[in-house]
């Protein structure tokens, strides 16, 4: 018996590559047959088909993978990927056994992920296609349910953050998406039992057999993470692929400026280039839209130990497009594409926290630390510059606005920071 085995890698029924693997699923040797259909629009790279693979399983250090690993009889996320023929509820793309003469309909799991569908090759090796989580990402335990014919992601939050904090993070982030109007968003809500409360959140899939996610890190064919690295140039380069792929560049700019500017409201720090992308026609493989905005977890201050004051607030670093969320506010065309009128109030976030039984001092932590930060957010909005070094070393105890108020004080000193708008809004005060 071979160490190695032939795989061919398609897009529905559509070949893309010949993929040689090795036996406990890494990818030995490719060769492209249809770059238009390639992962990553087309891109010839190497290393692309290598990570976008690797990338594909589930990440080491996922709580209950070994569980899952020894129930398929495999030692690695990239044999579980495998076995399971490398199928994704987020997209169309798969592998084919090339001794097995397999269709997209016998194995998609959009229409068999409940099913229990083994094949085997004529050398007694079998192929697992039912498990519709082998493909899933992240590090936080997940999986995928199929209710009333419809597919939904339940995912639970870190043990790390008592109370399940980050499921109701989630539920918070969809209630700002709701109260701004704004349509384009993945609503999370919280699935408590007698065991656990918030012990889940659960939403519905974006994706169907028609669109699928294509992720902003391979919409750019792949960011330089090197030392070289600019968020702006990839950013900006994002931009400019989804409009030469028929989206409308204003339509875009203005999702984005919207994504970014509920972040930083939020203090979602976790949006990195695989936390949102493209939805795209499986078929024609034409953009279709950008996809809902999701994944808020790790937002709200979910890890800070302490109130957190307006410098501090302002050094959070980011695991997303630029290194300090702050600095993605420098990305930012439109300011005024969220309503800070309809944010919650510091009351109303105490109210929700509490309501999830999430224990008085981190909402105390929580609620403080945001009120502050929605300050910073209406200061950025009306043209006052903010940052850390304004913070240390040109304020005092007067800041510009507080509690939502514009500060008399603050602008008596700095009488060129007092535009036309604010002058009304402190005669309005």
């Amino acid at each position: 018996m071979s160490e190695n085995r032939l795989f061919v890698l398609k897009q529905k029924n559509h070949d893309v590559a010949v993929m040689q693997l090795s036996l406990d699923g890494e990818i030995e040797n490719y060769e492209i047959i249809n770059p238009a259909r390639m992962p990553y629009l087309g891109s010839t790279e190497k290393k692309h088909i290598y990570s976008w693979w690797k990338d594909r399983a589930i990440p080491e250090g996922r709580d209950r993978l070994l569980v899952l690993l020894k129930e398929y009889d495999c030692e690695s996320p990239q044999e579980l990927l495998m076995k399971n023929l490398g199928l994704s509820l987020t997209d169309t793309y798969w592998i084919s056994p090339a001794e097995l003469d397999l269709t997209w309909e016998e194995v998609n799991l959009f229409d068999s992920g409940e099913d229990k569908i083994d094949f085997h090759d004529g050398e007694g090796r079998i192929h697992y296609s039912n498990s519709k989580d082998a493909a899933l990402g992240g590090h936080l335990e997940k999986h995928s349910i199929k209710r009333n014919g419809t597919w939904y992601l339940e995912k639970y939050s870190d043990p790390k953050y008592s109370g399940g904090l980050l499921n109701v993070n989630e539920a918070f982030a969809s209630m700002v998406h709701e109260r701004q109007g704004f349509k384009e968003f993945t609503k999370y809500e919280i699935i408590s039992d007698d065991s656990e409360q918030n012990k889940l959140c659960r939403c519905r899939y974006f994706t169907d057999k028609k669109r699928e996610f294509i992720s902003a890190y391979e919409v750019t064919g792949g960011i330089r993470n090197g030392h070289d690295y600019n968020g702006k140039a990839e950013f900006d380069r994002f931009v400019s692929t989804c409009t030469e792929f028929g989206l409308d560049r204003e339509y875009v700019c203005q999702f984005l400026d919207y994504m970014i500017l509920t972040d930083f409201a939020i203090s979602n720090s976790d949006r990195h280039w695989n936390n949102f992308g493209i939805l795209r026609d499986s078929e024609t493989l034409e953009f279709i839209a950008l996809a809902p905005i999701f994944d808020n977890g790790n937002s709200m201050f979910f890890d800070a130990y302490h109130i957190l004051n307006r410098p501090t607030i302002l050094k959070l670093e980011d695991t997303g497009i630029m290194k300090r969320e702050v600095d993605r506010l420098k990305l930012v065309n439109d300011r005024s594409l969220i309503n800070i009128d309809l944010l919650p109030t510091t009351e109303e976030v105490r109210e929700f926290y509490s309501n999830h039984e999430i224990d008085e001092t981190k909402t105390k932590i929580i609620t403080e630390s945001y009120s502050d930060k929605i300050d910073l957010l209406m200061e950025y909005q009306n043209g006052i510059p903010i940052g850390y070094n304004i913070e240390m070393y040109e304020y005092g105890k007067e800041v510009p606005v507080k509690n939502r108020m514009f500060n008399v004080k603050f602008f008596e000193g700095r009488p060129e920071l007092l535009t036309n708008e604010i002058k009304c809004k402190l005669e309005m005060e």
